[in-house]
């Protein structure tokens, strides 16, 4: 099977990639170039929105299945809905699991669950192009499937309430300074390893019973933010000062930052993964975040030049920690 990644080497799909070619599926990256060439794969490098330049590049080439890992945008998606018609018997669309309704009328998400943001533009945003494939499936047949990623973190990543792919907040511990933790640090949070995603995610590819479907594929295991929190300081072999900042005060305080947590981090997020479960039998979680964050740490040993300390996020904490202060 051949399979088209746009995109391909970043957080989630670079293990996507790994457990591919672990299938014996042929890979091809297209890509501006921009990330070191993936061993074992032919990369195509190319702007994804430059159409005529895909056509040039890619010609007549078919594909088995395309995965559409960069888009954001419906006009986007429009113009890969007619270039890829013709081109692949399925596409897939990463979409996000923040897309479901804020706030739950029910605490366990299904695939069912009405999609909703009225408080993060990016959520909105990949809303409308669910909407638009929906469209195209019903009156076209284009072959797409939906997949929903919610927190996915890899190898040197560190899920916090303000980031994940930095050092910052680690930092903080291993330096004895106190973390800032959204809202009362007690509402449940699903993080997912990307090799777990993985497993579930290829076992969609050329996967016919997946055509015209949408998946999230996420951990079974809910952690309270306090919790994440306090294991991330356990692997680093320390301990943590959680100081607890109302997202409203968050909201206020930068407008940005606040439509990720109200969007998203700020409610508790608990998956039904049946769906996955029953069309790839394969599919388990096998990383626990407990051994997952001590990979993140050994990596970050491993790496100590990789490691990087995000002014503007460290700044923003204090500036969060000095405003609770002076509330109460």
């Amino acid at each position: 099977m051949k399979t088209l990644f746009i995109g391909g080497t970043g957080n989630i799909s670079t293990y996507c990639t790994k457990e591919a070619l672990s299938k014996n599926m042929e890979v091809v990256h297209l890509n501006r170039g921009k990330t070191a060439a993936f061993p074992g794969i032919r990369t195509i490098h190319c702007d994804a929105h430059d159409y005529d330049a895909m056509e040039k590049a890619l010609g007549n080439e078919m594909f088995d299945t395309v995965v559409q890992w960069v888009c954001f945008d419906m006009a986007h998606l429009a113009l890969d809905i007619a270039f890829f018609r013709n081109r692949a018997r399925q596409y897939v669309f990463i979409s996000t699991a923040s897309a479901y309704k804020k706030p739950l009328s029910y605490h366990v998400i299904t695939e069912a669950t009405l999609l909703a943001n009225p408080y993060w533009e990016y959520s909105r945003k990949k809303i409308d192009c669910e909407n638009l494939l929906w469209d195209a499936f019903r009156n076209d047949g284009f072959p797409m499937t939906i997949v929903r990623p919610s927190h996915t973190y890899s190898d040197g990543w560190f899920p916090t309430s303000f980031g994940s792919s930095d050092f910052t907040v680690p930092r903080r511990i291993l330096d004895g300074r106190p973390v800032a933790v959204h809202g009362g640090g007690q509402s449940l949070w699903t993080l997912t390893h990307a090799s777990d995603f993985a497993l579930g995610f290829t076992g969609l590819l050329g996967n016919d019973m997946a055509i015209g479907e949408a998946f999230h594929i996420t951990s079974d295991e809910a952690l309270t933010w306090d919790n994440i929190h306090l294991l991330t300081a356990r692997a680093l072999g320390k301990e943590a000062e959680i100081v607890h900042v109302p997202v409203e005060l968050i909201c206020r305080m930068d407008k940005e930052r606040g439509a990720g947590l109200i969007g998203d981090k700020a409610w508790s997020a608990v998956f039904d993964n049946s769906r996955i479960k029953r069309l790839v039998p394969a599919f388990r979680t096998r990383v626990s975040f407990s051994d997952g964050i001590q990979r993140s740490v050994e990596w970050s040993r491993a790496n100590p030049d990789k490691l990087y300390i995000d002014k503007d996020t460290d700044e923003f904490i204090d500036r969060c920690i000095k405003a609770v202060g002076e509330l109460f």
